[in-house]
């Protein structure tokens, strides 16, 4: 979750040890049917699809999840009804629950663990706050040019290489 990505393994460590144990789903099964449901969905490995039943009994796809992908962020932070969005899983799929109470619980025990996470969020938001720009200011030339730059950074940054200069010399 990229919201997490930015935390240290201790912090990592106290989320995980809140975390419900992976249970895997077989393809057609219901992993959630929105009801009541107050949790982060972490899908460790499969594939599921999120959607909804439209008023004459069709499904719309929404979206699909793969390993790494989660669903349900807000529900950690806010409780609120949610959309009766059906996921099921598509092959089978593990999935990991971060429950509301038991993540808000952990925040208020360590207000260290609370800083990092809204430092993590923080540069999340900024992040969100850059691609905005871009979409409002830039062509989609531009905006693939920025987004390729983006990725050669954070490339680099992963494997230690030295950066190379902005200015699109020797490409």
């Amino acid at each position: 979750m990229r919201a997490f990505r930015n935390l240290p393994t201790s912090a990592l460590t106290k989320i995980a040890q809140i975390a419900s144990p992976p249970t895997t789903y077989q393809a057609g099964e219901l992993i959630s049917d929105g009801q009541g449901e107050q949790a982060l969905l972490l899908v460790v490995a499969g594939k599921a699809k999120v959607s909804l039943l439209t008023a004459d009994g069709n499904e719309n796809i929404l979206y699909l999840l793969k390993g790494g992908d989660v669903d349900g962020q807000a529900a950690l932070f806010v409780r609120h009804p949610r959309l009766a969005r059906l996921i099921k899983a598509v092959y089978p799929t593990t999935v990991i629950r971060l429950r509301h109470d038991a993540f808000q619980d952990l925040l208020a025990s360590s207000p260290l663990l609370a800083r990092e996470l809204l430092n993590s969020f923080g540069a999340r938001l900024a992040e969100l706050e850059v691609d905005n720009s871009r979409l409002h200011l830039l062509d989609a030339k531009e905006r693939l040019y920025a987004y390729l730059l983006d990725w050669e950074r954070d490339y680099q940054s992963s494997t230690h290489l030295p950066a190379s200069d902005d200015q699109g010399r020797g490409r």
